[in-house]
């Protein structure tokens, strides 16, 4: 088996500039009460176990772990803004989770920082749920409420499945390029997010400027001859 594991936020889907930190903003005043926001610190690729852990610290508020209703919250949020300004799906990601769906010799999973409510929020605002839900109606794969570092995320997926089973990471972060290659992991990397393809290019030899036109094929081809 070949997991093929996907970050979401500028790897598969971009959202409007703002949004996030908008709907975070909202979760902090109704959740702890506290008039602050995910930029008030250096949340790039990091996980919401993080975010919200650093943000309330920065205000004050000291916290061991995160309550649940922190995640929902920012993901009922979330889904709400999005449901009036849907994010995009960027360029081949349709084209390759379809093809990549009816290979019996691949799962998709998700590798992301979000938590598996956010996730969820996002993905189904654009239609993509189908390809990363399991039989029993759970999202397949790690998500940013399982640990404070996202490095720690691909651990916690490899603790889970067999040891002869083959893992590609799909990412658009330098974070999520470190981390496969600490890992001796397969990527594919676009540079659709903030990082650019020559920087990219020290961590993978697959390295894309996004996946449209005939570059989603090549994608399908590299991961065919894993």
């Amino acid at each position: 088996m070949i997991h093929v594991m996907f970050d979401i936020d500028e790897t598969m889907v971009s959202i409007k500039r703002g949004l996030n930190a908008k709907a975070s903003r909202l979760m902090f005043k109704n959740v702890f009460g506290a008039d602050t926001d995910e930029e008030t610190v250096d949340n790039f690729s990091k996980t919401e176990s993080w975010i919200i852990k650093a943000v309330l610290d920065k205000v004050g508020i000291k916290i061991d772990r995160v309550p649940e209703t922190a995640y929902k919250t920012w993901a009922e949020e979330t889904l709400k803004m999005l449901a009036d300004d849907p994010p995009k799906v960027l360029p081949g990601i349709r084209e390759i989770l379809d093809a990549l769906s009816k290979n019996e010799n691949v799962q998709l999973s998700l590798l992301t920082g979000n938590s598996p409510w956010r996730a969820d929020a996002k993905i189904h605002a654009v239609n993509l749920c189908q390809y990363f839900t399991s039989q029993d109606h759970q999202l397949r794969g790690v998500f940013g409420d399982m640990a404070d570092e996202r490095e720690e995320l691909i651990k916690i997926f490899k603790r889970k499945n067999k040891g002869d089973d083959k893992i590609v990471i799909v990412d658009d972060s330098l974070i999520g390029a470190k981390m496969a290659k600490d890992q001796n992991i397969p990527s594919i990397l676009v540079s659709t997010g903030k990082i650019p393809k020559s920087e990219l290019e020290k961590y993978s030899e697959n390295v894309f400027a996004d996946f449209g036109e005939n570059r989603w094929e090549k994608v399908i081809g590299i991961i065919g001859n894993l």
